[in-house]
């Protein structure tokens, strides 16, 4: 090699290098902000951001395995860019494909064009569905040794092709978005009740506590919902257990619908479900909510073996009381549960709030 040349191909080596150490220090920090919550869902929004920031790309995408004992990976509904074709239900790629098989033997980011014309993956139902959906470059999501999920982006802004490099950055950072997604979603089965999707009793537990905590220190309020189907053992006598299943599920949507942030629903135990609603300026905010959950199951109907099914739920509210409730959750769930019993007294479907008054004369 000659001088001249020496001179020129150095800077470059250099540049290189200089990138490398940029790229690992990105994804460093990426890691940290990834590995910082355990949301599941604000992750998967979080690993489409990242994906977004870091290339020169409009379209974004994740497929997920949906659930434990799934065969399937699902397009996550959160993605950015892409216009569906056909209905969420068509966006699937199975386990036991021939693609998944090659992602988990070689780890590497691949084009839609790379995959079409792979000798593996002649006419491959998986890849016809991934260019149908607008992917450009697939990238494999791979945590403890199992593809977990896809990242799928569109075309570069600039239509030129992804780099080897960037490709490279790509599945590093799509390892560490799988290694922090899967942690999340371990956590939510360890919290999440598995029949209604809504958070299981240890999780609402802990949760009232430092809402408590919270509202204690900065004097804002706090009501609790107790709330569970009325007469649903004779439900279940009647229909069956499968059928009460299917209520329980169809309840909990209707909550669910109404625990938006700060607020949020558990499954208390059995038929009963609670709401936790922080912030809230007043009694008739609370109970206009509890209003909306009441009418809410009443106007549903929950179809099992050709019938039409419907229930009635009662609900009791308490306030926090910072001379009742600062120690413990204890109180605040009696005074609720004093307010439901009330509402069974006096003919079920309905909702009130805990009133000493009427507890006494009771």
């Amino acid at each position: 090699m000659s001088l001249s040349e020496d001179k020129i191909s150095y800077p470059q080596e250099i540049l290189h290098y200089e990138k490398k150490i940029y790229d690992q220090r990105q994804l460093i920090e990426i890691s940290r902000a990834l590995n910082s919550t355990l949301d599941y869902k604000y992750l998967i929004n979080a690993v489409v951001d990242v994906c977004l920031a870091q290339v020169q790309t409009l379209s974004a995408a994740l497929f997920l395995i949906p659930e434990m004992d799934a065969d399937s990976l699902e397009l996550v509904p959160d993605f950015k860019g892409f216009d569906l074709i056909y209905s969420l239900d068509h966006y699937k790629i199975s386990l036991e494909s021939s693609l998944i098989h090659l992602f988990k033997e070689t780890n590497k980011a691949y084009t839609i064009l790379e995959l079409e014309t792979h000798s593996r993956l002649q006419n491959n139902k998986e890849v016809l569905i991934l260019k149908e959906l607008g992917g450009h470059l697939i990238i494999p999501m791979k945590a403890k040794g199992n593809i977990i999920g896809l990242i799928i982006l569109g075309e570069k802004i600039t239509g030129e092709e992804y780099t080897n490099s960037e490709k490279e950055f790509l599945v590093d950072l799509a390892s560490l978005g799988a290694i922090a997604v899967d942690n999340a979603r371990l956590y939510e089965r360890a919290t999440v009740d598995m029949m209604t999707g809504l958070k299981n009793h240890a999780y609402f537990q802990s949760r009232l506590k430092e809402e408590r905590e919270k509202a204690l220190k900065r004097n804002t309020s706090l009501y609790f919902m107790l709330t569970d189907v009325d007469k649903f053992k004779t439900f279940n006598d009647t229909y069956g257990h499968q059928a009460g299943d299917e209520v329980l599920k169809a309840v909990a949507k209707v909550l669910q619908s109404l625990a938006k942030p700060p607020f949020f629903a558990a499954r208390y135990g059995g038929e009963e479900f609670c709401l936790v609603m922080p912030g809230l300026k007043n009694d008739e905010e609370a109970l206009e909510i509890g209003e909306k959950f009441r009418s809410g199951v009443e106007n549903t109907v929950v179809y099992h073996e050709g019938k039409e099914l419907k229930v009635t739920a009662s609900a009791g509210i308490a306030k926090f009381d910072p001379s009742l409730d600062a120690k413990t959750n204890k109180n605040i769930i009696e005074r609720a549960d004093q307010a439901l019993y009330e509402c069974k007294r006096q003919g079920r479907n309905r909702v009130l709030l805990y009133n000493k008054i009427f507890i006494k004369q009771s």
